[in-house]
């Protein structure tokens, strides 16, 4: 496909108690020309953070989710809103009427918090980070979100009315990727369109389900091992289901002089994993390392397996300060996707290579 649209995950999930429908009707419509996707119902608005160029093609057809009013472009002041969160100006758009046929886009819309939130300044900032506010939101409050974002590593974060950002994964919106009718705060993730290349977390064909668990074990041990010596890049946010794919954080650690992984091909570290148990035994173990650290059950480092995932962070066994995730192959060895950035980032390593793991790894299988 020409145009991607990434997503931490997109498999929808059952509705939470008091949560409102986060999967609206989706309908698709003919456009009449090359269409920019923007953030915002603003024809002026520069191609960048807020506007992807030429992100829709003449003749095919946009999936529209809700439709609002807005300035007048293309004869009409009806602004469409796609299933990637994009708005589109209806003037362009062959509906078959003059006025609205979809429901009013409605935002903010608001949603249960699973555990007491901080209120974070930045997206993907730690709950802790300079311009947060602690228990902003507490567990069971109905959190305003006004738009979605991807951060670092695919992972996705809410705005909310009061300007403040949450992570997704805390907040009970029916479903664990974008929300369909709610706009996209940035273009971050978003694919440009000037290019082929899929950023951020790639999506595939999940791998078989049967067999023993010994046996999914070694198959998931030989997917992260396929993709060794293929020349593939360490990448903040590549891989994923689909495999390798491109990064979406231009400078590591806001240093040009280190190269800009939005061109790297290859994996971070829990894009490897994400990769491998979903080829190798069809589950989905979560788009980074926090929601993978609390998969499976949890098991002392000392009665270690291999097939088991092995976690690093600032602070034991805390699935919110996880920095880094490998798969445990026995004899004191992982296998990882990690820097340096070259051509030998997928390797294996020695367990201790990056300092002590965490007290207790994780069993997905077993």
């Amino acid at each position: 496909m020409k145009k991607t649209i990434l997503t931490a995950l997109a498999a929808v999930a059952v509705l939470a108690p008091m949560a409102q429908p986060a999967q609206a009707e989706v309908r698709s419509f003919p456009i009449t020309t090359t269409l920019d996707g923007r953030t915002v119902k603003d024809p002026n608005v520069p191609v960048g953070k807020q506007r992807v160029a030429d992100m829709y093609d003449k003749g095919t057809k946009v999936k529209i989710v809700c439709q609002d009013k807005g300035p007048e472009y293309g004869g009409k002041d009806i602004w469409d809103l796609t299933v990637e969160g994009l708005w589109i100006p209806d003037g362009y758009v062959q509906t078959g009427s003059d006025g609205m046929v979809m429901p009013k886009c409605t935002s903010p819309k608001k949603y249960p918090a699973k555990t007491d939130l901080n209120g974070r300044k930045n997206k993907g900032d730690a709950a802790n980070a300079p311009g947060s506010v602690a228990d902003k939101y507490q567990a069971g409050d109905q959190v305003p979100v006004k738009c979605q974002a991807q951060a670092e590593g695919g992972t996705i974060w809410d705005l909310t009315t009061d300007n403040l950002w949450v992570p997704d994964q805390y907040v009970k919106t029916g479903v664990d990727g974008f929300v369909q009718g709610l706009p996209r705060c940035d273009t971050d993730g978003i694919d440009d369109g000037n290019d082929t290349k899929v950023h951020g977390r790639s999506n595939g064909p999940a791998g078989p389900a049967t067999g023993t668990n010994a046996q999914k074990i070694q198959r998931v041990i030989d997917a992260a091992k396929s993709q060794m010596g293929k020349g593939y890049n360490y990448s903040w946010g590549a891989g994923g289901k689909g495999g390798a794919s491109y990064g979406i954080h231009h400078y590591p650690d806001n240093d040009p002089s280190q190269g800009d992984d939005y061109n790297r091909l290859g994996y971070d570290c829990s894009g490897l994993t994400l990769y491998a148990f979903w080829k190798g035994a069809g589950i989905d173990i979560g788009s980074w390392t926090g929601p993978q650290n609390e998969k499976g059950r949890a098991v002392a480092l000392a009665n270690r397996q291999p097939g088991d995932l092995v976690f690093w962070g600032r602070s034991d066994n805390d699935s919110d300060s996880t920095t880094h995730v490998a798969i445990y192959l026995g004899d004191n060895k992982i296998l990882e996707a990690a820097p340096p950035r070259d051509g030998k980032s997928v390797r294996i390593s020695d367990l201790y290579r990056h300092g002590n793991p965490y007290t207790k790894v994780r069993r997905i299988i077993g």
